[in-house]
């Protein structure tokens, strides 16, 4: 079963895993990056497009 992707500010957010092992992952900055919660990788994003910081 393949599972949607979400797009986010024009990242790409793929949940790889299923319940407590569950990690989210998106390329940013031409590096991977992943964290356990949906909501630091959006912060993450956030931080990178509006401050240019890299998380």
């Amino acid at each position: 079963m393949i599972k949607p992707k979400k797009l986010y500010r024009g990242h790409v957010i793929e949940k790889v895993g299923h319940g407590k092992r569950a990690v989210f992952q998106t390329t940013i900055n031409e590096k991977e990056w992943s964290s356990v919660t949906e909501l630091e990788v959006k912060t993450a994003i956030d931080v990178w497009i509006d401050e240019g910081i890299e998380p």
